[in-house]
């Protein structure tokens, strides 16, 4: 076990640990959920009860009064509770937003399911968090002024769950109707209150709540008091690297293979990684944050892969399971797309180019950001090109250093007719992949590189039902060996 677990069982099997109400377990659930799961078995043994599990509760105040009263009927009760997002902040409105949206659309002249009782807990969280009262003004009103507010904090939500704005206003209005019709509170005050009240108060003997949780503000009161107390353990995220690698996928691997007993080898877990694991958007993107749902898939793919692998007589997952068992959805950097055809690397720009698309919820939405972007990539190097021309700068200088202080000031300078120069204000790195990229092109190339981007965009916005064959062409253009072409 991590060292944070290792002292939290220390506490909860200590004198001191013994009247401890609440303990928390924050990190991927991947790795919070077994780990909380455990502490809460062996309270529940010390206390001569079972463990009541709770996944994404809908609201706080039944659980802490059941704790409560339990104790006039019976000798103890522990409640594991996972992924409540009870001591979620603003941060995490945008995950909460894209949570609720999993069961949309929902039919008004139904009660809710289960899971969307689910989903309209989160939406509630989601506007508790912005002092948003739920029950005050139309549902509409109140979706609006959530939005908007996700919006200004700089959140997005997962890219899989975006729908056209009016018809996602429609559907969480609708949500939120039906939470109100149901009486639903979700996670408010009263429920955060009466949590400190049972951490500060305490709980009869033998009764315990355990939460697992992914979400958590290190400035919440409540988690500074539990982290004083030593009831809190920190076991670990994961997070996109710097250098495309995903730190922490060692600790889900280790976490695994003592659940299934069966490990796996260095080459199959970066496989692994590559073909599950995926950043999420908005502020989570910025934090390097990694999408919730793609370690969980990580995880329900390892435990198919080590059961495989056993069943075959293997002592640990190689790369070849991996490449045969798993589908490739995982994520890929459009950068590196871009630069591959820059590069000039046909095979590795196509490649990545399918997948990317490949890979999205969305693939309909992935192809036309992709397109854009490559479009603008275009554009640069024609203006690159026409730059080089004028400003007299000699082509393949490969030293960015000597690029970015000798030619990159003459790229962005004035144009001799006045004028905006369409290159300045981009980042030094970025023209010089594109400077590298237009020395590599033939002239006559980068003369028919506009009509080309505009027959592509033509063919994709409904003059050609092969989407995928005219942004592969276009990439191919650009990606391909000229070399024939230039000398001729």
């Amino acid at each position: 076990m991590p060292p944070a677990i290792d002292k939290l069982f220390a506490l909860a099997r200590s004198p001191e640990g013994a009247g401890q109400p609440v303990w928390l377990v924050q990190g991927d659930l991947v790795l919070a959920e077994p780990a909380a799961a455990r502490l809460a078995v062996a309270l529940a043994e010390r206390a001569g009860c079972a463990v009541e599990s709770h996944r994404r509760p809908a609201d706080l105040l039944p659980l802490l009064a059941d704790l409560r009263t339990y104790s006039l009927f019976g000798g103890g009760k522990v409640l594991l509770v996972t992924d409540s997002a009870a001591l979620a902040d603003q941060n995490a409105a945008a995950e909460l937003l894209a949570d609720a949206q999993e069961a949309l659309p929902v039919d008004p002249a139904r009660p809710l399911a289960a899971r969307e009782r689910q989903a309209a807990s989160r939406l509630l969280q989601a506007l508790r968090l912005f002092s948003i009262d739920p029950e005050r003004g139309s549902a509409e009103e109140a979706i609006e002024r959530l939005l908007a507010a996700v919006a200004a904090a700089g959140g997005e939500g997962k890219k899989r769950a975006r729908k056209p704005a009016e018809e996602l206003r429609g559907q969480l209005a609708a949500l939120l109707a039906a939470a109100r019709r149901e009486g639903l509170q979700g996670w408010g005050e009263s429920a955060l209150a009466e949590l400190v009240a049972v951490v500060q108060g305490g709980l009869p003997p033998g009764h315990t709540l355990v939460l697992a949780e992914r979400m958590v503000a290190a400035s919440h009161p409540l988690v500074r008091l539990l982290a004083e107390r030593g009831a809190l353990a920190r076991v670990g995220e994961v997070e996109a690297g710097r250098d495309g690698a995903w730190d922490g996928a060692e600790l889900l691997a280790e976490e695994l293979a003592r659940q299934t007993g069966v490990a796996i080898a260095r080459d199959a877990l970066a496989e692994l990684t590559r073909r599950t694991l995926r950043q999420e958007s908005g502020w989570r993107r910025e934090a390097r944050g990694v999408d919730a749902d793609s370690t969980a898939r990580f995880g329900g793919e390892y435990r198919k892969l080590a059961e495989m692998a056993r069943g075959a007589g293997a002592g640990r997952i190689e790369r070849g399971l991996v490449e045969e068992g798993v589908e490739d959805r995982g994520e890929e950097d459009v950068w590196q797309v871009l630069d591959a055809a820059g590069a000039g690397r046909t095979g590795e720009a196509l490649e990545r180019l399918r997948r990317l698309v490949g890979a999205a919820e969305d693939p309909q939405g992935a192809r036309l950001a992709f397109f854009g972007l490559f479009a603008s990539f275009c554009r640069q190097l024609t203006a690159v090109a026409g730059m080089m021309r004028l400003a007299r700068v000699p082509p393949g200088e490969t030293h960015y250093p000597r690029f970015r202080d000798r030619h990159a000031p003459a790229l962005q300078g004035q144009l001799p007719a006045g004028g905006k120069n369409p290159l300045a204000g981009l980042h030094p790195y970025r023209l010089h992949r594109a400077y590298l990229a237009a020395s590599r092109l033939p002239a006559p190339l980068l003369a028919r590189l506009p009509a080309e981007v505009l027959e592509t965009e033509l063919q994709m916005k409904g003059e050609s039902g092969e989407a995928d064959v005219a942004l592969a062409r276009l990439v191919a253009y650009v990606a391909g060996d000229h070399r024939r072409e230039r000398r001729a």
